[in-house]
């Protein structure tokens, strides 16, 4: 990952960098325990340090958010590149990085519903990350289907409907009642549903 730049371009000094890290990192609890309601004071309490050192690196909430969500833009572009240039099947590579991606979604419930909450505003901060994670994504997906094994009516704009309807089963699991939503066999049923047989 890039180091984090000051406003003018120039690397942040290394207190600076930490401040920045702590934020983030607080800004992380905070958004997935309040999801909108949350406050920038509790994030600012969290990271050990005032208010106006949070502003001074986000100065708004929205940036704040997209920060968050541009960084999980980032892990997925790492990860899909990953998975983009293993050897072997690339119809394998290209379910083993959604399962990986929805395992993890899992395991990060309640940063899918900041998600869900965040801002367009928030959202075209992490445009440039979305926009890789669309190339190499469909990158995978093509080489996929020149294999024969996913549909070629499949596309890249599917993806984040596809994964969002996951996060909903995920979300529905976690309450109350959410033994009734078993997110890994409509995950099944999804792949199925996309895939020819090889």
């Amino acid at each position: 990952m890039a180091t984090p730049q000051a406003t003018d371009d120039r690397p942040l000094r290394a207190d600076a960098r930490r401040n920045r890290e702590r934020i983030i990192a607080a800004a992380r609890e905070v958004f997935s325990e309040y999801g909108g309601l949350a406050q920038i004071d509790e994030v600012a309490r969290r990271a050990g340090c005032g208010v106006g050192t949070v502003y001074r690196n986000f100065p708004t909430k929205d940036a704040l958010v997209g920060e968050l969500v541009r960084l999980k833009f980032e892990r997925l572009v790492e990860r899909a590149t990953h998975y983009n240039e293993l050897p072997g099947s690339a119809y394998d590579n290209f379910e083993a990085f959604v399962r990986e991606s929805a395992e993890h979604m899992a395991s990060d419930v309640a940063q899918q519903r900041m998600m869900w909450e965040s801002s367009e505003e928030a959202f075209a901060h992490a445009l440039d990350a979305q926009l890789r994670l669309q190339r190499i994504g469909g990158a995978l997906i093509e080489r996929a289907q020149a294999e024969g094994r996913l549909h070629p009516d499949f596309s890249v704009t599917d993806m984040p409907v596809m994964m969002c309807s996951l996060g909903s089963a995920m979300l529905m699991a976690s309450g109350p009642g959410g033994e009734r939503h078993d997110w890994r066999r409509l995950l099944e049923i999804v792949i199925a549903g996309i895939s020819l047989p090889g």
